[in-house]
């Protein structure tokens, strides 16, 4: 009995680690197979040209979580790259492109470009960003490597808004005349930077490539163009009064443009041009530049003016029918905005 009585509670306990250290090695390999959660954050992020500042929304609660103030500047439009995981903000008064950190919301660095600092936009490959300066007729081409400007293409004309396929192997910069005459859109290669195509579109013309091939150019004196992306030739022109600011469903299926003189929200098929749904009434005067979130339920759009200083926020049906959301107070004059969805690190 006394052998048993000491030699039994060894057992147990060598057959209790044994199953604890198993236990705990297969626990630890479940770990380190099985993939950390990697959160995401969502932000609509505001250029607001007339105090100098970036305003960072919360789309899911509709309400301004940062004001990131950039002394001195004018901040015009704002590009989100997700291979570079970088936000650049085109300041018009400073002849820069500053580079911000989404992960910490703060300025890293800028880059000096041309006089009239507008309209950017970058490749799907992150490889450029162009920018149109307005005031000496330039595009400035930055390598997002180096986040210097590697070339600088003489227009010739006025360059307003710029758009880069998601390849990378073509841009297309829309241009205004000096006077009455129709304005342009320019062809580019990126290889050379050499111009291999023009077409002539109505006044105040915005750009947007889609993935079937089709370039979608709004413009201000009452038409929105659809053109083979490739000839420039067009393949259908709809009358749509004030037509400016233009962004896609995620399906690509709904074209939404805003009418800025009208203070509407149009809803265009992109394989008719016709209206996908009635026009809404802006409830904020001149509706500008337009943005949607990934998940293709919520659009965000400007409203610019001196004293301006609200974002609206609207629901998406999946039929493309708009409702109003909510306003969202914002920096004055708010110009340029961006969607951004990028995981944390």
């Amino acid at each position: 009995m006394k052998n048993y009585f000491m030699i039994q509670p060894k057992k147990l306990f060598a057959s209790t680690l044994f199953l604890s250290l198993a236990f705990s090695i297969s626990c630890s390999n479940n770990n380190e197979n099985a993939p950390l959660p990697k959160p995401f954050e969502e932000k609509i992020v505001i250029a607001n040209r007339g105090s100098a500042s970036v305003s960072f929304i919360d789309p899911a609660t509709n309400s301004v979580t940062k004001t990131l103030p950039i002394p001195n500047s004018e901040p015009m439009y704002v590009v989100y790259v997700p291979k570079t995981d970088k936000l650049y903000v085109g300041d018009r008064a400073g002849k820069k492109v500053y580079i911000i950190n989404p992960q910490n919301q703060a300025i890293e660095s800028s880059v000096s470009v041309g006089n009239g600092v507008f309209h950017m936009w970058a490749d799907g490959n992150g490889k450029e960003l162009w920018v149109a300066n307005d005031i000496d007729n330039t595009v400035s081409v930055i390598n997002l490597a180096s986040n210097t400007v590697t070339k600088t293409i003489d227009v010739g004309m006025k360059p307003h808004d710029v758009f880069l396929t998601p390849d990378g192997t073509a841009a297309y910069v829309s241009v205004i005349s000096s006077d009455s005459s129709p304005d342009k859109v320019f062809k580019y290669s990126t290889s050379n930077y050499t111009k291999t195509n023009e077409v002539l579109v109505g006044k105040d013309p915005h750009l947007f490539r889609l993935s079937d091939n089709r370039l979608y150019v709004p413009c201000q004196s009452g038409k929105v163009y659809s053109l083979n992306a490739d000839t420039m030739d067009l393949v259908f022109e709809k009358d749509y009064t004030g037509a400016h600011g233009v962004f896609p469903s995620p399906d690509q299926h709904i074209l939404f443009v805003s009418n800025i003189t009208g203070a509407q929200l149009y809803s265009i098929s992109t394989a008719t041009g016709s209206p996908a749904s009635n026009p809404l009434p802006s409830p904020t005067p001149v509706p500008h530049n337009i943005v949607v979130n990934q998940q293709g339920n919520k659009m965000f759009v400007t409203h610019s003016g001196a004293s301006a200083n609200t974002v609206s926020a609207y629901n998406i049906a999946s039929s493309g029918t708009l409702t109003p959301s909510s306003t969202i107070t914002v920096g004055t004059n708010p110009f340029g905005l961006a969607y951004y969805k990028r995981k944390q690190n």
